[in-house]
């Protein structure tokens, strides 16, 4: 099926011009009709917690932060909370 991109509504037609035709196809067929909220944060609070725990001393809290994408502070209380457990 050859798709006319010029024709698309444009939240496809974005997607389009992301990741390409045969994605935007994929994201289509996956996900058409539905209503998407996409959160601000990509990763999972309880997740990075965990995360946070794991990998700190060896990474620094500036690192930590900008990796999963929270604020210094938050990884800092993280870190302090493990260490009252």
């Amino acid at each position: 099926m050859e798709i006319d991109t010029d024709a698309l509504q444009g939240v496809y037609k974005r997607l389009d011009d992301l990741l390409g035709t045969e994605d935007m196809l994929k994201v289509y067929q996956e996900f058409r009709g539905t209503q998407l909220n996409l959160p601000m944060k990509l990763y999972d609070r309880d997740e990075t917690m965990a995360a946070i725990q794991k990998n700190f001393p060896q990474m620094s809290e500036k690192v930590l932060a900008d990796k999963y994408g929270y604020s210094q502070r938050w990884v800092k209380r993280v870190i302090n909370e493990q260490g009252k457990d």
